[in-house]
């Protein structure tokens, strides 16, 4: 892992920043589940901050489930599935369903609009600054396989910032179901500039705090999404990369 990229001049405290991005590269996959972060020393060394700093940049992604930090073991990165505990019940049999994609997809037009009308209320400002950053990320020219990973990354992170981490499990269970359409005929590059002006007015209305807009926003974008792979369901695959 190069971490050279984070720690960059912000209006957020460090300890913020330095969470807001290790976070980012958690949502990302760049730091995979299992995966061990370096001691607090080394990362205080590394950006020439205090292990004040650090240890609070931990203890702010500890608190969101992202990372386990123990004694004598030192930090790890959390998978998913523990980041909550349900280890049976209606969750668990979720994810061992094949649903269609039109069922997945109600799903989504119930689940997700609530969820980012909670977030428009309860964002903070470290929030904020990592969904403009995966909005940004997605409105520059990238492989549809590098927009999957960031789509997921922005849905997954506004289900994370309502802080409540029952609605971020049922809303990667969700991702789990979805992901092969992300990086499929589903895919053109059309419909992913549609879904970064989606994402952007989203993103815009939590920003503003605007839990009515942001719902709206997400709902809108849910059905269009709905209508654009039952489109592509009954025509020709298209070859738009």
């Amino acid at each position: 892992m190069d971490w050279n990229d984070i720690g960059r001049a912000t209006t957020l405290s460090l300890p913020d920043r330095l969470s807001v991005d290790i976070e980012r590269l958690i949502l990302d996959g760049k730091l995979e589940p299992g995966e061990r972060l370096p001691a607090e020393r080394d990362l205080a060394e590394h950006f020439g901050v205090s292990r004040v700093s650090i240890r609070e940049a931990l203890r702010e992604l500890e608190n969101r489930g992202l990372i386990d930090r123990r004694p004598g073991r030192g930090t790890i990165v959390l998978s998913p599935g523990e980041r909550a505990d349900v280890s049976d019940g209606a969750l668990s049999r979720l994810a061992a369903l094949k649903p269609d994609l039109h069922d997945i997809m109600e799903l989504r037009a119930i689940v997700e609009p609530p969820i980012a009308g909670i977030t428009a209320a309860r964002a903070t400002a470290r929030d904020v600054a990592q969904l403009r950053e995966l909005v940004e990320a997605m409105e520059v020219d990238v492989t549809k396989e590098r927009y999957a990973e960031l789509d997921r990354a922005f849905h997954q992170a506004i289900a994370q910032y309502a802080h409540n981490p029952l609605l971020e499990l049922i809303n990667e269970q969700i991702a789990q179901q979805i992901a092969p359409s992300r990086a499929s005929r589903y895919q053109t590059k059309a419909r992913r500039n549609a879904s970064s002006v989606a994402h952007r007015r989203i993103f815009e209305a939590i920003a503003a705090g605007d839990a009515e807009l942001a719902e709206t926003e997400a709902r809108a974008h849910v059905i269009d999404i709905s209508t654009q792979i039952a489109h592509a369901a009954t025509t020709p695959e298209e070859t738009t990369p």
